[in-house]
């Protein structure tokens, strides 16, 4: 019987050692969150006159953080290189939400779906994203 109870004690140090890690384990993302790309944040604002955004970005994993600033329901959409991806909804006045897209060097549309008219529309161009020069072997 005591050799069942050290077990015992011991299955529950190796359980209490995992649980006290976790937490580390978790803050830190691992190691898989060594190997992700690292991205940008673009800001973006809908009115009811047009949209107002960078015209112009580097290469790579993009996340457009978009906000309804006008009075009536507007949407957002990017068509190029990679395709056509936009939110899965409207956004109501005031509303925000965000679309992650990962760009390609080129010529975007940028458009709200829900909106006709040139002023929800504008040219996004990608440019291939700088390596550092110090890096040449």
């Amino acid at each position: 019987m005591k050799f069942n109870g050290n077990r015992q004690i011991g299955a529950a140090l190796l359980c209490a050692a995992l649980l006290v890690g976790l937490p580390f384990f978790t803050a830190c993302g691992g190691a898989k969150s060594a190997n992700q790309p690292q991205g940008q944040t673009v800001q973006v604002r809908i009115t009811d006159q047009g949209i107002e955004m960078p015209l112009s970005l580097p290469s790579g994993v993009t996340t457009f953080q978009v906000t309804n600033s006008g009075s009536g329901e507007h949407s957002f959409g990017v068509s190029g290189p990679v395709g056509d991806k936009k939110l899965d909804h409207a956004l109501k006045p005031g509303e925000s939400a965000s679309l992650d897209v990962i760009l390609d060097s080129g010529t975007y549309r940028v458009y709200s779906p829900v909106d006709q008219g040139q002023s929800m529309q504008i040219a996004l161009n990608v440019r291939p994203e700088t390596v550092a020069r110090s890096r040449k072997g």
